[in-house]
């Protein structure tokens, strides 16, 4: 499974860091509709965000509506550097 850890940072200050869960991953998959596996070619900014608000909720992290929280969020980072999300482009001769 995808080994990803965001850390979200707020206008308020607030940080703290998420490791999405199963449940959290299925929940991206139906929501938009696509397999999380599919982040590894096509990642965005709103997947990543998402997935950070998504299981801030699931651990019972009080946060505003996914619209306004979009807005709060003034730095997210991918924490692990062994993400398959976080992979550099191989170089080419």
């Amino acid at each position: 499974m995808i080994d990803l850890t965001i850390s979200l940072t707020l206008d308020t200050g607030d940080q703290w860091t998420v490791k999405p869960s199963i449940g959290t991953y299925v929940k991206f998959e139906r929501h938009f509709k696509k397999p999380i596996t599919s982040l590894g070619s096509e990642i965005a900014l709103e997947h990543l965000v998402w997935l950070g608000w998504e299981q801030s909720r699931h651990e019972g992290r009080a946060v505003s509506v996914f619209d306004k929280f979009i807005d709060q969020v003034s730095d997210l980072e991918m924490v692990n550097d062994d993400s398959p999300l976080a992979e550099s482009p191989s170089p080419t001769m």
